[in-house]
């Protein structure tokens, strides 16, 4: 027995501010140690810091420790007797342990608080031993039989183990006490593995460092010591994470296997920590160093043991998850090839009966259905499958694996179905993953999991069949395992991508905006979630560019590419060569920045799309299934920018590379064979245009025509392909001349035409090109122009934006009118008037007529309208359209056209159903004759269509008042052409320009220059008047009207350029003599289409009839418009016996304005406007807060209103690249509701402005009746007093009228 002395050097206790009750009454307080219940000796504290509640003890206690069962009551009383206070209990065994930690420490402290304690305290102590006890030799622990453990199997008690602590701790045989400690540490290691208690773990630790202090370096077992710490080191990693233990436990383990040879019997289990421990560091800092230095430790430990050895199959077990780390971090096949060897040599080594057999067969059929799916070999995915059936028959349904085993089984069955389309086999992965959630308790962590594996099946049939409920039902899934995985769970990021995707289906169908917002921001929430270094993050990045970026194909709003560049950009950067996404990723930004020049025309982004796929096809091996899509990829950006700059080498390379892309491609039905042949055939026709060698061209045909020949009929992409092959029919007539060129050309054009799949835009394009062929050939367009009129709808398709649809209808204005021009040729009049209203402004007629019905429609036959928008969109596409990396085809040719052709026949079915339906006659067809002529009741209607073979004026001609039947009147012009109309445009805008009368208001200066300017725009009237207003009147027999008020009304409704200029003013100002000029005729009014003008009937006057009034005097950041004001009052004195809402500077905001309009009559706007270039839609009113824009016009119809006047600048200036659409201000007033608008064709001074609205509207509201059909009339006198009042050309030429 020995004696030591604890001496508490100072105790230092804390209050909580302010004092705790118990202790602020006292001034001082002191403390005395009580031992067994006995108090030993008491001493005072000093207070340090009395407004702290700090005080510090004045002098040391000793006391003397006996045996192994006293225990210590540290109290606090005050000197006047009061309650005394527990501030500790210690047992002294644990307290000298703890305090003992390191013999060269001075001291240890111990912060202590006993339950029942308002302070809390901190001891600090020292040890000092009095007296040595002598140890004889028979007190230490010899080896062989473990003599702490015994005979014992079971894990030892923590108290056991305490008490043998104490004993181990007071031997002198230091070898011999290191021995023990390590046999005591590990057992509380073992005690904690059962029981969780992270204060066995500790204790294990902390005896396990004694151990090693008290080791020799030369004594028989510090190898087993340092590897023991490491394995415990490393599980207090796992459970707090704290990279200073891995680190630990990295240095002891080595040591161990420094210190050991390989014949040692227990190197294996060191090597086994060793690399237990590089592969914690791997994944944890993610560096290939770490995984090659585990997986070069774990295969020496095979190669050390015997084949028969029982740690063997752990040991190769162990080996192959190492190298399937690496596989997935540097996709080297080779990697998870040895890694399957060891898992089968693993299964090979297990018993059918072992329990381990499942497991083993589990990562088995894991590794092998991943070799699948990089090499595509079909032996693995039918080994995969056979594997995961025996795992899943081997596992009883309790066993807690079970649902997690099914749902692979599922997993492997349905890639089954994505490489053969067998819908048995979708329908077998579905059943498997259906039992595997029907398995799982709702409350399980891994349920949402399984649950987002059954949503990406579900999502799978509903591509293959179509079925909307499928799309639903798998969203719905997807959305509660997001629902029920916490926002810190690691799989979060995976569901909020799977969700992404099913919402990213759903718009795909139904191209509504709102899933698209919702699959972005449901994929910026997977990517925040993400951590940098996680190896889905740049997956996540990918995703998230790529949605981006089909919003801008949506919207075209270019902020949009450039998130989605830096999206991918970010995704790139963060994946390390090697990796097998990174050609993925790089090929996915190099088409985003090619996107980029598309746009934009910067050459300095077509090079860096090159470098970026250039380097795809760098890091892709020969061999892999993904090379092909790569090289096709640079191959057309190559082949744009030989485009672009002309350098025959780029050619050259697109070529080769196409060429090779072809080449690779099997033979066998591969869904993307045909698109690549032709990818090949329009390269060598681009070679083939620069160089002229006619070989060229008969290879681009021979290529196309077997392109053409393997796409089945029906497919969406065929019509493609029939296209571009007749193109090259074409081109090789016209330079050889060979009738059957020109015929087979006519057969390939009109079989795209009429395809019942496909884009739209391609089917009209082809139908054009089959009537000009039809020309040549001396056979009538007639049919072909038809076709092309149909498609019209769906080229501007009521679920795409407004945006989308300009763009596309660009590209179809022109062709249009030379379908009209052919039909005026032909004197087919009444066809020619209905193409070219059909043409007209057909997205407005897409708001105006197709989809109010198609509202309607949904509202009586909500699931008919859903399936045919949904079935439209899905023909419109294609699959194969692009080649997507790393996805699988999800049908194969044959089938996928089979299915497109049955969706056609029911598009073609639902749209007939429809139109049998009352209010649907017309639905997505052009008008007949009989029904547009009631637009021309009140005056004729003069439709001018302008192009290169001829230009005409159709006119429609009422027969009198009372019926409704019209005459068509065709008048050609034959002396105007397209090029004298585009010349006066381009003259007029010239004029305009340098005028600066983009904006209203006061033109300083303006007048002095009129001399020199007015014969330039007098000119144009003059060539109007001459060319074409002239010939129109005189071929209507129209006389001079000499009395004020009686003149006859007519309607010009002008295409292509001509719809940008001044007929309503056409003249010969110079001449003084009667009849020069066209307001000497007629008055004048403007229409977009004959449709517009179709139930105008004059509204009945009710007591709630309102004008509203708008007026920006002073508008933030504009000239400042001080006679609006005037205009407003003006107004006023009209309309005083009415209602009149005025909006006068601050009161008119976008939000306060609108709602005004939606419930006024008629509605006056004095303010700035806008005609906004690069987006028409975007054109508005400059109000208060902000612009007014049109695309907020349009949104919803203003059932009230009846008139409107847009006293402001460039209210019915159009889009010139958009010549048949009116996407104007006033357009835009007349198709939310407005029967009649009086707007501006550019800017108006301000001092004109008040004179025209007080003439206006003292007409209009004659009597105190309010007459909008009295506006034309109004503003035709109004414009007779600005004109002969001697203001310019440019003061009263803009004010025009538009509808009736």
């Amino acid at each position: 027995m020995h004696l030591v002395i604890m001496e508490l050097e100072d105790i230092l206790v804390k209050s909580p501010l302010p004092l705790h009750p118990s202790l602020a009454g006292h001034p001082r307080l002191s403390v005395k140690v009580v031992m067994n219940g006995k108090a030993q000796v008491a001493t005072p504290f000093a207070p340090e810091m009395p407004q702290g509640g700090v005080w510090e003890m004045s002098g040391t206690l000793e006391i003397p420790t006996i045996g192994a069962d006293v225990s210590l009551m540290i109290m606090a009383d005050g000197e006047h007797g009061s309650k005394e206070i527990i501030l500790a209990e210690i047992e002294t065994t644990e307290f000298s342990m703890r305090v003992k930690k390191q013999p060269d420490l001075e001291y240890h402290e111990i912060p202590t608080c006993h339950s029942r304690s308002p302070v809390q305290m901190i001891l600090r102590c020292s040890i000092k031993d009095v007296l040595s006890p002598i140890y004889s030799t028979e007190d230490a622990l010899d080896g062989g039989e473990d003599p702490l453990m015994g005979d014992r199997q079971e894990i030892p008690s923590r108290e056991w183990l305490e008490n043998m602590y104490s004993r181990v701790t007071r031997l002198e045989d230091r070898n011999a006490c290191a021995h023990d400690l390590n046999i005591i540490g590990y057992n509380f290691y073992k005690l904690y593995q059962e029981n969780n208690v992270v204060a066995d773990l500790e204790r294990a630790i902390f005896i396990l460092e004694e151990a090693m202090q008290y080791a020799s370096v030369f004594g028989p077992q510090p190898a087993k010591y340092s590897s023991d710490l490491g394995e415990v080191f490393m599980e207090r990693f796992t459970q707090k994470g704290d990279i200073n233990d891995i680190e630990k436990a990295t240095k002891l383990c080595q040591d161990a296997v420094k210190v050991s040879k390989d014949a040692d019997e227990d190197m294996a289990k060191w090597l086994l920590n060793l690399g237990n421990c590089y592969e914690f560091r791997f994944d944890i800092f993610g560096k290939m160093e770490d995984i090659n230095e585990a997986i070069a430790i774990r295969k020496r430990s095979v190669v050390l043991m015997h084949k028969d050895d029982a740690n063997r199959p752990q040991a190769l077990e162990n080996s192959a998850g190492a190298l399937l780390k690496r596989f997935r971090q540097s996709g080297s096949m080779y990697d998870l090839t040895e890694s399957i060897l060891f898992q089968q040599e693993v299964v090979d080594l297990t018993p059918h009966d072992d329990p381990y057999t499942p497991g083993r067969l589990n990562k088995l059929a894991i590794s092998l259905q991943l070799r699948f799916e990089r090499l595509g070999n079909i032996e693995d995915r039918e080994k995969a499958t056979v594997l995961f059936k025996s795992v899943v028959n081997l596992t009883p349904d309790d066993h807690p694996d079970k649902p997690a085993r099914l749902s692979n089984l599922g997993s492997t069955i349905q890639s089954s179905f994505n490489s053969h389309g067998n819908i048995r086999d979708l329908e077998s992965a579905i059943s498997f993953k259906q039992a595997a959630v029907n398995l799982m308790p709702d409350d399980h962590p891994d349920k949402p999991a399984l649950l987002s594996n059954l949503g990406v099946s579900i999502q799978s049939c509903f591509k293959i069949l179509g079925n909307i409920d499928d799309l639903e039902r798998a969203i719905s899934l997807q959305q509660k395992a997001v629902d029920l995985t916490p926002r810190d769970h690691p799989d979060k990021p995976r569901q909020l991508n799977n969700l992404g995707s099913a919402v990213e289906s759903r718009f795909d169908i139904l191209g509504e905006i709102e899933d698209l917002e919702s699959a972005i921001s449901l994929q910026q929430a997977a990517v925040d979630l993400t951590p940098d270094g996680h190896p889905d993050k740049p997956r996540w990045l990918y995703n998230l560019g790529r949605l981006v970026q089909s919003r801008f194909q949506r919207r075209g709003e270019i902020e949009d590419l450039e998130c989605s560049i830096l999206s991918q950009q970010a995704a790139v950067t963060l994946t390390p060569d090697g990796c097998p996404n990174k050609p993925k990723l790089l090929n996915g930004l190099g088409m985003a920045v090619e996107s980029r020049f598309d746009r934009l025309g910067d050459i300095e982004d077509l090079e860096s799309a090159i470098a970026l796929q250039q380097a795809a096809v760098n890091f892709t091996p020969d061999g892999h299934p993904d090379k092909p899509a790569l090289l096709s990829s640079l191959g057309r950006a190559l082949q744009s920018r030989f485009s672009r700059l002309g350098n025959i080498k780029d050619i050259e390379s697109a070529i080769s590379f196409k060429q090779a892309v072809v080449n690779l491609t099997p033979d066998d039905g591969h869904p993307d064979k045909p698109r690549r042949l032709n990818n090949l055939g329009s390269a060598v026709r681009s070679r083939f245009d620069r160089l002229g060698d006619v070989e060229d061209l008969k290879s681009a045909i021979s290529f196309q025509q077997a392109a053409v020949n393997l796409m089945p009929d029906g497919h969406p992409d065929k019509l493609a392909l029939l296209s571009n092959h007749g193109q090259s029919l074409f081109l090789r007539f016209q330079i050889m001349h060979h009738q059957a060129d020109l015929e087979s050309a006519i057969v390939s054009f009109s079989a795209a035409a009429t395809s019942p799949t496909g884009q739209p835009i391609l089917r009209f394009r082809a139908a054009v090109l089959w009537a000009e062929a039809c020309l040549l050939c001396n056979q009538s367009p007639l049919n072909a122009f038809q076709c092309a009129i149909d498609t019209l709808p769906q080229v501007a398709w009521l679920g795409t934006p407004l945006s989308n649809q300009h763009a596309q209808l660009t590209q179809v204005g022109d062709l249009v009118r030379y379908a009209v021009a052919v039909a005026t040729e032909l004197q087919e009049y009444e066809t020619a008037v209905r193409w070219a209203e059909y043409g007209r402004s057909i997205v407005w007629q897409n708001l105006l007529g197709l989809r109010k019905p198609l509202d309607n429609l949904r509202k009586a036959y909500p699931e008919l309208a859903t399936r045919l928008q949904s079935i439209s969109l899905q023909l419109e596409g294609s699959l194969s359209r692009h080649d997507h990396l790393g996805e699988s085809k999800l049908d194969t040719l044959q089938n996928f056209a089979n299915k497109a052709s049955m969706l056609a026949a029911e598009r073609d079915k639902i749209i007939e159903q429809t139109r049998k339906l009352p209010g649907f006659e017309d639905f997505l067809r052009a008008k007949p004759v009989e029904k547009l002529a009631p637009a021309a009741y009140e005056g004729p209607v003069a439709i001018i269509n302008v192009h290169k073979i001829r230009c005409d004026a159709l006119i429609l001609v009422p027969h009198d008042s009372h019926h409704q039947t019209t005459s068509i009147v065709t008048i050609p012009l034959k002396s105007f052409s397209y090029d004298m109309s585009v010349n006066l445009f381009k003259k007029f805008s010239q004029i305009l320009s340098s005028e600066r009368v983009r904006a209203r208001g006061d033109r300083q200066g303006f007048r002095l220059q009129e001399d020199k300017k007015k014969v330039s725009l007098d000119s144009i009237l003059v060539d109007l008047w001459i060319y074409v207003v002239k010939p129109v009147l005189e071929g209507l027999g129209y006389r001079v009207s000499f009395f004020p008020g009686y003149h006859s009304r007519i309607w010009w409704c002008a295409t292509g350029p001509l719809a940008f200029l001044p007929i309503h003013a056409a003249g010969n100002y110079g001449s003084d003599a009667v009849g020069e000029k066209i307001s000497d005729y007629v008055i004048s009014s403007y229409t977009p289409t004959l449709t517009a003008l179709i139930e105008q009937s004059q509204p009945e006057i009710t007591d709630d009839f309102q004008i509203l009034t708008v007026a920006q005097p002073s508008t933030p950041g504009q000239n400042p418009l001080p006679q609006t004001t005037v205009e407003v009052e003006h107004i006023q004195e009209a309309a005083s016996s009415m209602r009149v809402q005025s909006l006068t500077g601050d009161e008119a905001t976008t939000a306060r304005v609108l709602k005004s309009m939606k419930e006024s009559n008629w509605i006056h706007l004095a303010c700035h406007g806008l005609q906004y270039r690069g987006d028409s839609l975007k054109s508005g009113f400059l109000l208060h807060d902000k612009t007014l824009e049109l695309s907020d016009l349009i949104k919803e119809p203003f059932v009230k209103s009846d008139f409107a006047f847009l006293s402001a600048c460039q209210t019915a200036t159009g889009d010139e690249n958009i010549a048949e659409e009116s996407v104007h201000l006033a357009a835009g007033m007349l198709f939310s509701g407005c029967k009649g608008v009086i707007g501006t064709m550019w800017s108006i001074q301000d001092n004109d402005a008040p004179k025209v609205t007080k003439a206006v509207y003292e007409r209009m509201l004659k009597g105190g009746i309010p007459n909008r059909k009295e506006a034309a009339r109004a503003l035709h006198e109004a414009v007779k007093e600005l004109r002969e009042s001697g203001s310019t050309f440019t003061s009263w030429v803009p004010f025009i009228h538009i509808g009736r």
